[in-house]
């Protein structure tokens, strides 16, 4: 058994002076399994359709690799499956195909501090049998609510392979240098399949005692990993269905029985049923699993620290978990898709400068049958790291560029042009900047939407750009660079 060690001593950070004793700051160290992750932010697992074929590509790590040089303290890869019966989009990693890349996001991530941990899980119901073509594995004969499709009953050889699946892919794991494994009981799992009286209606052991698979996967894997590496539980604590599904008052019994064996419990919600309860957009208050996690981290009784996950995109509230007592490391995933510096601004007392997450969802939800890969509408270098180059630095030719509209794109446009080193001026017709994308913000409960704008004028103020507003462009109207000379191809007069 393991459990959170006594907080190593750390620098002061910012802020550090007006936080009570024993509060810790977003950006101070965290030890996990006697190691240590630089910060208390973590990149937690979600869909990218990187992969190539279902390995960890080189494109994931440079993913990865950019969160870790941003500060992110645990990055957690992108959950993979432990058994081939599990292949629940075209893209989802395979744990048996996994340990090359996961070798080489543990070197590039440690190079900057951060700790990697592998996703481990198996969708059960909620998989697909499109790709296997083999029938879908559950605790009981109970329709997938999305696809409607009848999955098979395991039976107890088929529990054991399961089982042996996930120590298997955990030893993987650790044998390719990462700091430990988190295993998948939430939204779209068969271990939360097994727990939750909506999907398991057996009547053998594993149905009289829902939690009795979790345990032994737990168990097993904490086994086969020791106590100096990482062991996180993803748990779904309310699955929003109180007439038969997990809530709250079982979640915190199950995470007070299985603590002792972890190090730490990620506090989510949702299931088959509400899947967009686990990462809803900008209609629903960030924040929303904050009660939850207070109350899963009173149960656990500093047997495992607890995450909280929840929309979670402005470090400052993130910060008020950490000072409220709901959390002891705070999950930002959209957050950092859009903004891969965040903990490394923030830290440097820059927050200004951190690229708003509008929790739009448009470009980061990515478990479509299209396979777009993951980015975002704000950042769209995100999930294209070996392919676009940095928005920053100049090849030292500068030149003097007109960008006409002051909209997203014009603001985007001008941002980046400014930040190769180039002369730029933006005209705008308009008395304000931000184009259509400010008129949205102003409808309904998309008033997060302004921010982005925002933050692309404060830069393109910074960066020297120079804004004209109120000026409409024509060809009459704004003067054109002279022609160069071109010789004449005629023959000489005589």
């Amino acid at each position: 058994m393991t459990g959170p060690a006594a907080e190593p001593p750390v620098s002061a950070q910012p802020g550090a002076a007006e936080r009570p004793a024993g509060q810790a700051g977003l950006t101070e160290p965290v030890r996990l399994a006697g190691r240590i992750a630089p910060s208390r932010v973590v990149f937690g697992p979600h869909e990218t359709n990187l992969a190539r074929r279902r390995a960890v590509s080189d494109r994931h790590v440079a993913y990865y690799e950019r969160r870790a040089a941003g500060g992110a303290g645990l990055i957690v890869t992108e959950t993979a499956s432990v058994h081939a019966s599990d292949w629940p989009y075209e893209r989802a990693p395979l744990a048996a195909d996994c340990a090359p890349g996961w070798a080489a996001t543990a070197a590039a991530c440690h190079a900057h501090g951060s700790l990697v941990v592998a996703g481990l899980g198996h969708a059960g119901s909620q998989g697909s049998s499109a790709y296997s073509q083999s029938a879908l594995w559950a605790p009981s004969r109970v329709p997938d609510v999305a696809s409607r499709e009848l999955p098979m009953e395991l039976e107890e050889p088929e529990i054991r392979q399961l089982r042996a699946a996930f120590v298997g892919s955990a030893g993987r794991a650790v044998a390719a240098d990462l700091d430990g494994v988190e295993l998948d009981a939430g939204p779209y799992s068969l271990l939360r399949q097994f727990l939750s009286g909506l999907t398991n209606h057996r009547e053998d052991r594993y149905g009289t005692d829902r939690a009795l698979l979790v345990r032994e996967v737990v168990t097993a894997v904490r086994a086969e990993i020791g106590t100096d590496h990482i062991l996180g539980l993803r748990l779904s604590c309310d699955e929003l269905a109180p007439w038969a599904g997990i809530t709250p008052e079982h979640a915190t019994e199950i995470a007070a029985a299985l603590a002792p064996h972890l190090d730490y419990i990620t506090v989510v919600r949702g299931s088959a049923m509400n899947t967009s309860a686990y990462r809803p957009d900008l209609h629903t208050d960030p924040g929303f699993n904050m009660d939850l996690a207070r109350t899963v981290r009173a149960a656990v009784a500093g047997a495992a620290r607890v995450v909280l996950q929840g929309s979670v995109v402005d470090p400052a509230q993130a910060q008020q978990a950490l000072d409220s007592g709901a959390a002891c490391l705070v999950e930002m995933v959209r957050a950092q898709i859009a903004e891969p510096r965040l903990v490394a601004l923030w830290r440097a007392g820059s927050g200004a400068r951190i690229r708003p997450c509008v929790l739009c969802n448009q470009r980061c939800q990515v478990r479509d049958s299209r396979n777009p890969v993951v980015s975002c509408v704000a950042e769209p270098r995100s999930g294209h790291e070996t392919q676009d180059p940095p928005a920053e630095g100049h090849d030292g030719t500068a030149r003097d560029v007109l960008v006409v509209g002051g909209g997203p794109a014009g603001l985007e446009a001008a941002r980046v042009l400014a930040g190769r080193g180039h002369r730029v001026e933006l005209a705008e017709r308009r008395a304000e900047l931000g184009g259509a994308l400010r008129t949205a913000a102003a409808t309904g409960a998309r008033t997060r939407l302004v921010r982005l704008v925002d933050w692309l004028e404060a830069e393109v103020r910074r960066l020297g750009v120079t804004v004209r507003t109120g000026a409409e462009v024509t060809p009459r109207s704004w003067p054109r660079p002279a022609r160069p000379a071109v010789p004449s191809c005629s023959p000489p007069a005589p």
